[in-house]
């Protein structure tokens, strides 16, 4: 199941968790597209459970995406909060080297959106 919302105070939440259906692939990538075309200053929680794997064809989609965007994202993402069952430094450095933003990796989605908040502007502007 692929889950996508843009909140009023400027989070966008993308969760991705079972049970997994054959059009998840597809949201999941128009969920990128949507962050992409976002002009606005946000931060993002992407909360990940269980294992998800993309096709061949959705992997390249996704890293066409990542360097497609790499300029708009950096330009008004303000942070990037991953959840994480089993978290990673790996995970971390991934983001991280996508862009020029701060990145947290944890298990606890409250502190996900804590941080996530904590990045915010103050007046938080929806995106």
């Amino acid at each position: 199941m692929i889950s996508f919302s843009i909140r009023g105070d400027g989070i966008i939440h993308l969760h991705l968790c079972p049970p997994y259906a054959e059009t998840d692939e597809e949201s999941y990538l128009a969920a990128l597209d949507r962050i992409g075309e976002i002009e606005r200053p946000y931060a993002m929680v992407v909360d990940i459970s269980g294992h998800v794997h993309l096709s061949r064809e959705g992997e390249l989609r996704q890293a066409a995406w990542a360097k497609r965007t790499r300029t708009q994202i950096s330009a008004h993402c303000l942070a990037v909060a991953l959840v994480r069952e089993t978290p990673n430094p790996r995970s971390q450095q991934s983001f991280s080297r996508l862009w020029n933003i701060p990145v947290h990796v944890t298990s606890d989605s409250d502190e996900a959106m804590r941080f996530a908040t904590g990045h915010l502007p103050a007046s938080g502007k929806r995106p």
